[in-house]
């Protein structure tokens, strides 16, 4: 019996530092209103072209992340109001 309430305060306790870890080292928990700007945003940038090689490690496709996507994102996300 103590075995099983043992296991179940750690693995309580690991989800709520899980919880603070995730809030210490993001944006924090984000709002409904955040969330449905990111998921419009993201509807809208599927359409940017992407390059020939779309491999994620490739170097094209990682200058076009950095050079077409992130910016297009940020911008995105400005308009949206965050």
């Amino acid at each position: 019996m103590n075995l099983l309430f043992l296991i179940g305060m750690n693995l309580g306790l690991t989800g709520c530092m899980e919880a603070a870890i995730d809030f210490w080292n993001g944006p924090g928990f984000s709002s409904a209103a955040r969330d449905k700007a990111s998921h419009e945003c993201f509807e809208e940038l599927r359409t940017l072209p992407r390059p020939k090689n779309k491999d994620t490690g490739s170097k094209e496709m990682q200058e076009w992340l950095i050079k077409v996507y992130y910016p297009a994102s940020i911008e995105c996300m400005k308009r949206k109001g965050f």
